[in-house]
């Protein structure tokens, strides 16, 4: 009983490894029917993330967003899913970073950056993210986005997987545009 007790403790405490980093207010902007994010992960550049950059190998973020329908008084209705993932490559010799920026999986943008604080600003501040498409859904519905972010993986006593994410963070809620 009281290896148990020490091991769900020992889980516990691995899941609050991310309680540091955290997902600032979530702003959403319609684009037509484009609904576009902005938000920044606050606090992520922790130890183990700097060292790992450092070391030359590909280090990435990743987001993943949910595109729900807000209902009252029970659970919101997953509508979409979409992920970015942010990686980046340190070149030692070039002393540069190079930051890839993937949308489900397509390579959306890539730019190289100089200075660490810059490379923070790039894996962390995402701004006008056309992340989902509300066309056809009716605009009557409560829309909302939700927002995870995932910092790699670590172990807890040499052979635990543990994966280290933040908590969900929702946006304020909003309809599709139309006429009504």
């Amino acid at each position: 009983m009281r290896a148990q007790l020490t091991l769900l403790l020992l889980f516990f405490l691995a899941s609050q490894a991310a309680a540091g980093a955290k997902i600032s207010e979530i702003k959403v902007n319609l684009d037509g029917d484009r609904v576009l994010t902005t938000f920044t992960l606050r606090e992520a550049f922790d130890r183990r993330l700097a060292e790992r950059v450092e070391s030359g190998l590909p280090t990435s973020i990743l987001y993943r967003f949910e595109l729900a329908r807000d209902r009252k008084r029970w659970w919101d209705q997953q509508l979409k899913k979409n992920s970015l993932e942010v990686v980046t490559t340190y070149d030692a010799v070039a002393r540069a970073y190079t930051v890839h920026f993937r949308l489900d999986d397509k390579l959306i943008e890539s730019r190289t950056v100089r200075e660490r604080k810059a490379l923070e600003e790039a894996m962390t501040e995402i701004e006008r993210l056309p992340v989902f498409s509300v066309a056809g859904l009716p605009n009557d519905w409560r829309l909302l986005v939700k927002v995870q972010a995932e910092m790699g993986s670590r172990t807890v006593l040499s052979f635990i997987p543990v994966t280290i994410n933040t908590d969900w963070k929702e946006s304020s809620k909003f309809r599709a545009p139309g006429t009504r």
